[in-house]
C-alpha cells in the first residue's frame, strides 16, 4: 500500500508530495548525441513505446526551459521502469536528496494524448519543496536527484514508483504511468 499525504495545494503537488514505494530499476546507457549518460530502463529506447518510442517523447518537449514544454502524445505499452532522460542538461548545482528543490514542472499520463494533469507553468509560477523520502512519490526521490539548475528533465515513472493501484482519481487512474518534464529553477539546503 502507497502511503499519501493530501495537501491543500494544487493537484501536482499533491501527488508529487505523496509518498512513493518502489525499488530501484534504472540502467544507465549512453545517451547519443547528447554528451551525457542517461538512465533508462534497458527496452525503452527500443522504439516499442509511444509510437516513435522514447526518442519521439524527447524530441516533442522542447528545448527552451524559459518557455512550458510540449505535451507530449504517448502511446502503447509504457516502459516498465523509471526512465531520466536530461532534454537539456544545466550548468548550475546538482539537486540531491536533501535539498529544497525550486521546479517548473508539467504532468502528463502515459497513453493520455498529451492532456496536461497539471502543471507550475499554467500557474505561472514555480514551486518549491524539500527533495526527501517520506514526502515525494519515490520516482521523484530516485528520479531528480543529479540533475543541475538550468537543466529540463524527462522522467516516466512506472506506477510502483507513482500511486501504484490506488492511483489519484480522477485525473490519475490506478496503475498509471506518469510523465514528468521537470525544469530546474534552484537548489539549496534544505531546512
Amino acid at each position: 500500500m502507497i502511503g499519501r499525504r493530501l495537501l491543500p495545494v494544487p493537484l501536482v503537488l499533491a501527488a508529487v508530495l505523496a509518498v512513493g514505494c518502489g525499488d530501484e530499476r534504472t540502467a544507465t546507457v549512453a545517451s547519443e548525441g547528447h554528451g551525457t549518460d542517461t538512465e533508462h530502463s534497458a527496452s525503452a529506447g527500443s522504439g516499442e513505446h509511444g509510437g516513435a518510442g522514447l526518442e519521439g517523447l524527447y524530441a516533442s518537449i522542447g528545448k527552451d526551459v524559459k518557455t512550458a514544454p510540449g505535451s507530449p502524445k504517448t502511446s502503447g505499452e509504457p516502459p516498465a521502469e523509471l526512465v531520466k532522460h536530461d532534454v537539456v542538461e544545466g550548468k548550475g548545482a546538482a539537486a540531491k536528496v536533501g535539498d529544497d528543490v525550486e521546479v517548473q514542472y508539467q504532468l502528463t499520463v502515459w497513453g493520455a494524448d498529451g492532456q496536461v494533469v497539471d502543471s507550475s507553468w499554467q500557474r505561472g509560477q514555480p514551486a518549491t519543496f524539500p527533495l526527501q523520502s517520506g514526502g515525494l512519490i519515490e520516482g521523484w526521490i530516485q528520479g531528480v536527484p543529479g540533475m543541475k539548475v538550468g537543466g529540463r528533465r524527462i522522467l516516466v515513472v512506472p506506477p510502483d514508483l507513482g500511486y501504484g493501484p490506488a492511483g489519484q482519481p480522477p485525473a490519475i487512474p490506478a496503475n498509471a504511468t506518469l510523465v514528468f518534464v521537470i525544469d530546474l529553477v534552484g537548489t539549496g539546503k534544505g531546512g
